[in-house]
């Protein structure tokens, strides 16, 4: 297994911005005197983290580095800021436009990764969760899978926020990411009408606990995406918005790329 960490040059944030790129490569047993050889290019997941995070917090907080080993798949986790990976044209951080199109070209570019849609992937949880979906519908060409754990699905919300010091609450701060929060629905921040807007649908699947506070928003797009036909896997168990409910079903996620 092979983890790189470094700073990439992109032209999508007008700056260096952080990258963690795990390799299923060198999978050398030294006690068994064995070696198991994945074949390249390899199947990639693109990994997006919640707010508060960066590049390293999946490496920190879950067991995902010795999955992708077992399972041979790479795993490409960047920065995202608390970006909500959406475009900031003002400020031109155009987070959306990185993680959907950028990042790929600049990893696969580095690496030895598939370019087919087949075997590339996005996923995310919280934060993250949100801007799989996203970046995963709106770039639809690019990923055939999308995977989404405890997912912020909170556009439909934001709208009524007032003002508040704490960030999870605070109308100034998603102002200052989405923009006019009144223009948020019907645009391609808002999941539900880019599930209309998109000519073929990734694969969906979602998981959030059921004493989650963002439940009822994850099980509200489940029963939306029903309603639109579409072919989602959604897993409701019990847990909480934490680590430990999220290093068990991104994994259980992966095993659906396999």
């Amino acid at each position: 297994m092979v983890l790189f960490r470094g700073d990439i040059k992109c032209r999508s944030l007008q700056r260096r911005t952080s990258i963690s790129v795990i390799l299923p490569a060198d999978n050398i047993h030294f006690l068994q005197d064995t070696e198991e050889i994945v074949p390249k290019p390899y199947k990639t997941l693109y990994l997006l983290h919640g707010l508060y995070g960066s590049d390293d917090i999946f490496l920190a907080n879950t067991s995902i580095q010795k999955f992708a080993e077992d399972n041979g798949i790479a795993i490409v986790i960047p920065c995202g800021e608390n970006s909500f990976y959406v475009d900031n044209v003002k400020s031109h951080a155009l987070y959306g436009e990185y993680v959907g199109q950028e990042l790929l070209d600049i990893t696969r570019n580095i690496f030895p990764l598939s370019d087919k849609r087949e075997d590339t992937f996005i996923a995310g949880f919280s934060m993250g969760g949100y801007g799989a979906v996203r970046n995963g519908l709106k770039y639809y060409r690019n990923f055939s899978k999308i995977g989404m754990i405890s997912p912020a699905l909170i556009t439909d919300d934001i709208v009524n926020y007032s003002d508040d010091s704490n960030v999870l609450r605070s109308r100034q701060f998603y102002e200052s990411v989405f923009g006019d929060l009144d223009n948020v629905k019907d645009s391609d921040m808002d999941p539900k009408f880019l599930i209309d807007d998109c000519e073929d649908v990734p694969d969906i699947y979602m998981a959030c606990g059921k004493d989650d506070f963002l439940f009822d928003k994850c099980l509200d797009y489940y029963e939306f995406l029903n309603s639109r036909n579409i072919d989602v896997t959604f897993d409701m168990a019990d847990g909480e918005h934490n680590w430990e409910f999220c290093d068990k079903f991104i994994k259980e996620f992966i095993k659906t790329l396999i």
